[in-house]
């Protein structure tokens, strides 16, 4: 019984293994095998040649040459990239070969680079380990040329050309300049530029050749010019300089007649005086007047007065027909058809730039006096004449006399104790009822300069009653 047991157990555990077995068969008759995923391509490799020997320094252009193998298929292109680009940023090409320019820094002439190249297959798979060369590419700084304020001392089409001449510019005045450069290494390539003004923000570079300035202050100044080649290189600063200078100022001030209005008589003295100032002195920069220049244009007379030194003096003065040997002489040269040769006096001052002051059409601000010189008329031959009597009722008759000229009015009282002053144009001029006594005539003439006789002319003469 027993053995009956266990051959049962036994036939009944064969069976439900073979059931098992059974649906295990079953199932996987209803499934396709899968196959692992092998990648049997093998990937291209680049070889960079014809390419500067490693950290050999070479001219920052350069001619690279690459290609590509692939033991299991063929190469379709390329990707390169530099180091500021790598890894990010990769370029296609199908070339095998290029003309690149590496660029340079902007604080030196030379820049160290990496270059990187890999090849692409037909199934798009990369070089895993991309070519490189690393090299020192140099430039050559650019250079510039020329610097110059167009007008001033250095322009080359000014005709007052002096390298060493210091450029003193007139305030309130635009200023124009003008550069020009050139790059060794550049086989023709363009340049930028860049400038500034003192301390301000250099302008961006470009190929801008020439600015112009408006508004500069009162003072010395720096203005500078920077090159920039095409590798992004820069020179160092080139600067002109210059000074923004107020022009000095100069006003006649004595005589107080305007210009033009007075005559002189022949003989007498004018004396000019005349102030003198330089704006930047008042502002408390740096300046001041340095000398004064006096000139009489009739006589071709020129003087100069140095500024601080004992012998200057805010005055002169001119005598006509004195001595042609002395230094306030003038000549008149009159003539005799009325009126004479106007006289034109200039000052002129002259600041410590060695700067002129500009002409002013201000008639407040007198730079130039006009004036004349003249021949004073005289008054003769008065009747009656000196001591003679005469009735009550009388006439007082004379003669206009002007050798430069003639004679357009008189200015003449009886007795100037007692009555006003009257002026004429006759020669004659009548009286009644004058009382007995003792008078006096008093008469002097004016030309047609407007110049009065230098003195008048007096006759005493005794009225009698003649009833």
């Amino acid at each position: 019984m027993t053995a009956l047991r266990r051959l049962a157990a036994g036939t009944l555990a064969a069976v439900l293994v073979g059931i098992a077995l059974s649906a295990v068969l079953v199932l996987s008759g209803c499934r396709k095998r899968e196959r692992a995923a092998i990648d049997t391509n093998l990937p291209p490799d680049t070889e960079l040649t014809s390419a500067p020997a490693p950290f050999a320094q070479t001219n920052y252009r350069i001619h690279f040459f690459w290609n590509g193998a692939d033991p299991d298929g063929y190469v379709v292109g390329y990707y390169f990239a530099w180091d500021d680009t790598f890894p990010t940023s990769w370029e296609y090409t199908t070339k095998t070969d290029s003309m690149f320019k590496a660029s340079i820094d902007t604080v030196g002439e030379t820049r160290r680079h990496t270059f990187y190249v890999r090849s692409v297959d037909n199934e798009g798979k990369l070089d895993g380990s991309p070519a490189r060369i690393r090299f020192d590419a140099w430039t050559v700084i650019p250079v510039l040329d020329s610097l110059y304020r167009v007008g001033g001392p250095l322009d080359p089409s000014n005709p007052e050309y002096d390298p060493d001449a210091k450029d003193t510019v007139l305030m309130g005045t635009p200023c124009t300049w003008t550069w020009g450069g050139r790059d060794p290494d550049g086989f023709g390539a363009d340049i930028d530029y860049s400038y500034r003004l003192d301390s301000d923000t250099f302008s961006e570079f470009d190929a801008t050749q020439t600015t112009t300035l408006h508004s500069i202050s009162s003072g010395f100044h720096f203005f500078y010019v920077k090159t920039k080649d095409e590798t992004g290189a820069e020179s160092f600063p080139e600067n002109y300089q210059f000074t923004m200078n107020y022009d000095p100022d100069s006003e006649i001030i004595e005589p107080p007649e305007p210009s033009g209005t007075l005559t002189i008589a022949d003989g007498d003295t004018i004396w000019f005086r005349w102030n003198v100032r330089d704006k930047e002195e008042l502002e408390g920069a740096d300046g001041g007047i340095k000398e004064v220049w006096i000139e009489l244009e009739s006589m071709g007379f020129l003087k100069r007065f140095e500024v601080g030194t004992p012998e200057y003096a805010e005055e002169f003065y001119f005598t006509s027909n004195v001595s042609a040997a002395n230094e306030h002489y003038i000549e008149s040269d009159n003539n005799p058809t009325g009126g004479n040769d106007i006289h034109t006096f200039r000052v002129f001052a002259k600041d410590v730039e060695n700067r002129f002051e500009s002409p002013s059409e201000l008639a407040e601000d007198r730079e130039v006096y006009q004036f004349w010189y003249n021949f004073a008329p005289t008054t003769e031959n008065l009747s009656p004449a000196e001591g003679e009597t005469v009735c009550p009722d009388f006439d007082v008759c004379w003669e206009g006399v002007d050798t430069d000229g003639e004679v357009v009015a008189y200015q003449y009282v009886l007795d100037p104790q007692l009555n006003s002053w009257q002026q004429t144009q006759e020669s004659c001029v009548s009286y009644e009822d004058v009382e007995v006594g003792p008078h006096q005539f008093w008469i002097r003439s004016r030309d047609n300069s407007d110049c009065w006789s230098n003195e008048y002319e007096i006759v005493h003469f005794f009225v009698e009653d003649c009833d």
